[in-house]
């Protein structure tokens, strides 16, 4: 499926006047890792590789947001006790696809940063649990965390933490805030998660708390929910309208896809994860709900942290239904980025 010039062009005048409102700031915690290490999951990688075609779309998408920091290889396989230093691999495969196609995104969009800021997770190397008994009062040994608490001690401004995977880095990010009676800090802080509750998928009306991003991390897990229902901390469950929205209504085959290969992070998008002829990225859902322009806004959801499942339904069609135009503008941002000279 071909789409017009003239149709990108509209798209061009519409996504580039958002770039002139003020930004979001935005931090993420993604269990991403590289897709060449070889795991026993169902894609043979050692960790899905979803959050690689989300944090490609997120970049094309960048200019909108301030990017505060991106932790990669938030997650507990133990495989990963030996494994390269993941920041290292992302500012490469990332970083350097961003600075190849920024001249030709920045020509057509304003507003996006020179450098994109990568941490390696602390708990990758030791796959550790959040521990409810355990003192936090001290992050010598938890440099992402320290580096959140850093940026949001530092800024009076709402920082939107995205959750791509389990909670265990915010769960003792917000322990450390307790334990050492700042919590005035925790009211610049908004978590939003994606599929840390579904009743519709994966879990049950009885325990929707079933699903994969929660049994990552039990604990920490129940941490936030419970702190979240009691008003302690701002906390956005959006369910599973990722998948169940943005990627069910996404357009299919590869004929619509190859056309980003017109750009260095389009391709990237593309080949992060392909199944099912579409492209699987679904934590993507979390910054669309952010901009709060195709059909879902963060206002539409509770902040402590409840999922109901008439909502969840109602956000994944309307997810749904705003699906193509969503890619659509991917693709408008992938062909001017290969307007900066492709090679």
């Amino acid at each position: 499926m071909k789409i017009s010039v003239a149709y990108l062009l509209t798209l061009f005048f519409l996504t580039n006047s958002i770039a002139q409102t003020e930004k979001i700031n935005v931090w993420i915690f993604t269990d991403m890792t590289d897709k060449t290490l070889k795991g026993t999951n169902h894609m043979g990688t050692l960790n899905d590789p979803d959050d690689i075609s989300a944090l490609a779309g997120y970049l094309l998408m960048s200019n909108l947001f301030n990017t505060k920091g991106i932790v990669v290889g938030s997650t507990h396989r133990s495989e990963h006790k030996n494994t390269p230093n993941q920041a290292k691999w992302a500012q490469s495969y990332f970083g350097e696809a961003y600075g190849k196609d920024l001249k030709g995104l920045s020509s057509t969009y304003s507003g996006y940063q020179k450098e994109v800021p990568f941490i390696q997770s602390s708990i990758m190397a030791n796959a550790e649990h959040y521990d409810p008994t355990a003192n936090y009062r001290s992050l010598s040994k938890y440099n992402s965390i320290k580096a959140l608490f850093k940026e949001v001690k530092k800024s009076k401004d709402t920082l939107n933490v995205l959750i791509w995977g389990s909670t265990t880095e915010p769960a003792i990010f917000v322990k450390h805030i307790f334990q050492t009676g700042q919590e005035e800090l925790l009211k610049r802080v908004r978590f939003i998660a994606h599929w840390t509750n579904s009743a519709l998928h994966q879990g049950t009306l009885e325990n929707p708390e079933a699903v994969a991003n929660c049994n990552e991390d039990r604990a920490a897990c129940t941490y936030m929910k419970n702190l979240a229902l009691k008003g302690n901390i701002q906390y956005y469950e959006l369910g599973a309208i990722g998948q169940h929205g943005l990627v069910s209504g996404a357009p299919s085959g590869i004929e619509y896809y190859s056309q980003f290969n017109s750009s260095h992070l389009g391709q990237i998008f593309l080949n992060g994860k392909y199944v099912n002829d579409k492209v699987d990225h679904s934590d993507a859902a979390t910054y669309w709900v952010l901009l709060g322009k195709y059909g879902v806004h963060l206002n539409q959801f509770k902040s402590n942290g409840s999922n109901n499942p008439v909502l969840e339904k109602q956000m994944e069609l309307n997810l749904r239904n705003n699906s193509l135009e969503i890619h659509n503008v991917l693709l408008a941002r992938s062909n001017s980025a290969a307007n900066g000279n492709f090679k």
